[in-house]
């Protein structure tokens, strides 16, 4: 049997602001990343900008439970040792 392994496990995403004339909408801009450090990483920066940012794990046939961290729980998040 061969296993898939799933490249990209972990997803940041962080709301951009987007001007049109004489009016500001937002959009998100979504990236994934291998490792949890690598999503840590890029979200530390991200918050450097003040922008609204969720993270997490992606949905995968091969996991059982699927982590959501969202923006009250991202310094925390970011803070922790990785398991």
């Amino acid at each position: 049997m061969v296993r898939h392994s799933v490249k990209n496990r972990w997803f940041v995403s962080v709301e951009m602001p987007k001007h049109r004339r004489g009016e500001q909408t937002f959009a998100r801009q979504t990236k994934t990343f291998p490792t949890e450090t690598e999503a840590k990483q890029f979200a530390k920066e991200m918050l450097s900008f003040k922008n609204k940012i969720v993270a997490g794990t992606l949905l995968s046939a091969y996991r059982s439970a699927r982590r959501f961290i969202s923006g009250s729980q991202l310094n925390r998040w970011i803070e922790e040792e990785e398991s």
